[in-house]
This record gives C-alpha cells, structure tokens and sequence, in this order.
C-alpha cells in the first residue's frame, strides 16, 4: 500500500474507528437508555438506539471536519488548538477517571423516566434526538477534529475526510453493539463494577492521550 493510500484512507479511517469507540465510551444520556433498553427489551432496540446515537455524532464530526482546513495553515491557531484540545481532553479524562458507580444508579431513573414518555418508542429516533440535542458534542468535536488535521492524521482531502466520517460510524457503532449485547446477554446481573472500570478505563486512555498531545508540542518530530 502506498503512502497516498495510507494517508488519505487507511489512517484516517483508523483515527475515526478510536474517536468514534472512546467518545461513545462515557456513561451519559444515551449510554443509561442503551443499558435499560437492553435490560427491558433485548438487544435490537437498545442497539437502535446506538445506532441513532451514532449517526448524529457522525454527522457533527463531519460538518466540523469540514470547516477545518485553511485556518490551520497558521502556527499560532494550531498551537492554540492544540493546547485548548489538551486541556478539553484532560478534563473529560479527569471526569470520567473519577466517576462513581453512584452516579449511574442516580441516573437511571431519569433514563427510564425518559424513556416512560415514548409509549412506542422509535429506537433509533430517540438515540438521534438525545445526541443532536447535546451541544456539548459540538465543542467535544470541533477540538478533536483540531487535533486530527494538526497531527496530520486526516488529510484536507475530501476522501480523507469522508473516510475519517465513515470510522466515527464504524467505531461508535461497535461500541453500543458490544454495550447493548453485554448487557443484554447479562439481564439484570451486570455489575456497575463493571461498567465503572469500563469509563474509568477511558479516563486513562483520554489523559494518556493528552499527555501524549502536550509532549509532542513541546518535543516536534
């Protein structure tokens, strides 16, 4: 395979495949109705749900990545991305290194009040709706979309780009394939324990990432 290949579709679609698994990864909104989806109604609805989930958060990252290409052609905006996208980065890690399986048996009950108002729910519907309201997600993806082209692995090439879109799909929706058989397969046994290590295991992935980040501004190759 050559180079022109690589770039252009091969390490982009890698890059999208992680962004896509780790950001779909935190336990939030659509991660608690995935769970009591599965619990209540087996893995073909929860996994729907996901998969409206991920089809929203694929289309903010691909408007995002488009908006990113000659406004990086200057030093000083990439080395501002790239230290706002450390600080971003460490603080979603922090938040999730910490998070106690408390929070998530508090949550459920707001989760399944939500899903109580849908008497027949659209599975995939309701997953898109809770993510294109989050606006959270822009912020979230406008800084890793900044550290994709500033680590130049996505290219300003729209097939570069598209490829990038088509890894956020194909990762998020791994994700929420494995949550919804998981938990489905597990019934009312799985352990929060479990869960807890899951988005506490991202924290150390996401601050390990930042880390990285920072000692390559400092430290070029």
């Amino acid at each position: 395979m050559n180079s022109a290949a690589v770039e252009n579709f091969l390490q982009p679609l890698i890059a999208g495949i992680i962004c896509g698994f780790v950001v779909s990864v935190p336990v939030g909104p659509v991660n608690l109705t995935v769970i009591n989806q599965a619990l209540r109604n087996g893995f073909s609805r929860a996994f729907h749900v996901g998969l409206g989930a991920i089809f929203a958060e694929t289309i903010y990252a691909t408007l995002l990545m488009a908006g990113h290409s000659s406004v990086l052609d200057k030093p000083h905006v990439r080395d501002l991305l790239r230290v706002i996208a450390v600080v971003v980065i460490v603080g979603v890690g922090i938040r999730a290194l910490f998070f106690k399986p408390e929070k998530l048996q508090l949550s459920e009950a707001a989760a399944e009040r939500m899903d109580e108002r849908w008497h027949h729910p659209q599975a995939f519907l309701l997953g898109f709706i809770l993510t294109i309201s989050n606006l959270m997600l822009v912020v979230l993806w406008a800084t890793l979309s900044a550290v994709l082209f500033a680590r130049d692995w996505v290219q300003p090439e729209i097939t570069s780009r598209a490829t990038c879109s088509v890894g956020v799909f194909v990762g998020g929706t791994a994700w929420f394939a494995l949550l919804a058989y998981f938990v489905s397969r597990a019934h009312r046994r799985v352990k929060l324990e479990t869960l807890t290590i899951m988005v506490r295991g991202c924290g150390v992935v996401l601050i390990a990432s930042a880390v990285l980040l920072a000692y390559r501004m400092f430290y070029p190759r």
